[in-house]
């Protein structure tokens, strides 16, 4: 806990220092989830901020950042209150950021199309799960979650959900090209992680 909560300032501390060098996209979600189906959904993501199944149960919206980049990670800020539908019964949820993998954007669809059903997961999509709860939960929850890519400023980036009887609301997705993968602001935060 200390060291998400060390992540978190210097996250903000880098986001802060170098407000001319990185380029910061702010995106909208929320979504009602029944039996593993979206009841209704929304946001500012592609295509309206439609919500798309996938065969691995995951439901995604994804959010268009900036061109792959191998000189600047990425940092995601992402927050958001859930819910049950019915309080009464169980609720299982997952939540994940995940994002393209260079092999997606070296297809070459740009802003055209990210990475949709029925394409290879395993190819084209990082996840990295950061909430896994089931249990009858009867008040809102509050979700504050950061997180680096060091590698590359993928293309596209996505929250997914995955469960039913829940819904989720109030969500914001921050999604910030980080300065060169070399700054030694950049190299600070990676060795706290690590």
């Amino acid at each position: 806990m200390k060291r998400f909560a060390i992540l978190s300032v210097l996250v903000m501390l880098l986001a802060c220092s170098v407000p001319a060098m990185s380029q910061q996209t702010i995106d909208n979600f929320y979504v009602t989830v029944g039996p593993g189906v979206v009841m209704s959904g929304g946001g500012s993501g592609y295509n309206g901020g439609e919500w798309y199944g996938y065969p691995s149960m995951w439901i995604n919206q994804w959010f268009y950042d900036h061109p792959l980049d191998f000189s600047k990670g990425k940092i995601v800020h992402i927050e958001f209150d859930w819910t049950a539908m019915d309080p009464l019964c169980m609720t299982d949820i997952t939540v994940a950021l995940n994002w393209s993998t260079p092999e997606w954007s070296y297809l070459g669809n740009g802003t055209a199309l990210p990475p949709l059903p029925g394409v290879d997961e395993a190819l084209y999509i990082v996840r990295v799960p950061f909430v896994d709860i089931c249990a009858v939960v009867p008040d809102v929850q509050h979700v504050a979650f950061d997180y680096v890519i060091y590698d590359y400023n993928p293309e596209w980036v996505s929250l997914d959900v995955r469960g039913c009887n829940l819904v989720i609301t109030k969500g914001v997705i921050v999604h910030e090209c980080a300065v060169g993968n070399d700054d030694t602001t950049w190299g600070a935060i990676k060795s706290i992680v690590e």
